[in-house]
């Protein structure tokens, strides 16, 4: 079988491990380093883990894979992909569709009977490098929003009294999965889709001169934006002091949340958070679905427990977005 009947047969046993859980099916598929180190194995297991604690039943499944480029060796191949995958499932009376966009790397290792094997998995653009990416930035864009969350922007522009939130999951299921060719899009981009569902959803924005200041983005020649607008714990901070445009208020559990409101993830449990994401949708247990950037996904299930950034010592900071 060459590389290309392999991954395609790999991505179809992903997709019926989804349907019936048998992860099992899937350890042909990995050398024992592969098994031991990636954590794609540790993810799967999660996230059908995840899916039995629900309750929910899965009943279809579907997926397409489309290789973009590839090194090979005799006896070594590299091949980056993109992987876009939906599971149709039911929760009591309610369905729901669960979408994500992953760009992948996979390093597969040929065998002596000359077939091959998953050595190594890694994300691009996916949780875990947001998550690190984050994680390793200077403290500087923090810390000075945490001193500086007193301090009055130079100018606030005001929009229309309060938030409408339909109009902001209304942005968020349309760009879920793409990007409003009015902004820019970054690597790691959580939390400017976050502020752009926001703003669309008529929080005004705060302009300020510094970007320490403020919640804003400049688009257009020489683009510019507040750490606030950008930067996952730098947004969280604005919304953890409640202060304006957004007004958060903090609230105690997830089922407390409704759509247009705001969960910020902290992986790593070290107070600082890498990423956010905005309510569109309640399940049949009243729990959030969530639409995020980076690792693009639509009405995923709120606790990402399926995350490659995933780790036993996560927190999460939920908001309810009132508005000026």
């Amino acid at each position: 079988m060459d590389w290309k009947g392999f991954i395609q047969k790999y991505f179809d046993a992903v997709h019926w491990s989804w349907m019936d859980g048998k992860i099992e099916r899937l350890a042909s598929f990995f050398s024992k380093e592969g098994k031991d180190k990636t954590g794609e194995w540790e993810r799967l297991t999660r996230e059908y883990s995840q899916t039995v604690s629900r309750g929910a039943q899965i009943y279809a499944v579907s997926g397409r894979v489309i290789p973009l480029y590839w090194m090979e060796t005799e006896k070594t191949l590299e091949v980056s992909l993109v992987w876009r995958g939906a599971r149709h499932y039911r929760i009591g009376n309610q369905r729901h569709e669960e979408a994500s966009t992953r760009v992948m790397t996979l390093r597969l290792n040929k065998v002596a009977d000359g077939s091959w094997v998953i050595a190594e998995t890694r994300e691009w653009e996916g949780d875990l490098k947001a998550a690190n990416v984050e994680a390793n930035k200077k403290e500087r864009e923090a810390d000075v929003q945490e001193r500086d969350t007193d301090a009055k922007p130079l100018m606030v522009v005001y929009g229309a009294k309060g938030y409408n939130a339909r109009k902001a999951v209304e942005y968020a299921e349309r760009y879920w999965d793409t990007t409003n060719p009015v902004y820019p899009r970054f690597n790691d981009d959580c939390t400017n889709f976050i502020s752009q569902c926001l703003h669309a959803g008529g929080i005004p924005m705060l302009f300020s001169k510094e970007k320490t200041k403020g919640w804003w983005i400049r688009t257009g020649k020489g683009s510019e934006w507040s750490y606030s607008w950008s930067v996952a714990h730098s947004l969280y901070l604005l919304l953890k002091s409640g202060r304006e445009p957004m007004r958060a208020i903090t609230v105690d559990s997830p089922e407390e949340l409704v759509p247009g409101d705001i969960i910020c993830y902290d992986f790593n449990g070290d107070g600082r958070f890498q990423h956010n994401t905005i309510v569109v949708a309640k399940d049949w247990d009243n729990m959030p679905l969530v639409n995020a950037h980076t690792t693009d996904s639509r009405l995923r299930y709120w606790a990402y427990e399926d995350s490659t950034a995933y780790t036993p010592q996560i927190r999460y900071a939920f908001f309810h977005i009132q508005g000026v």
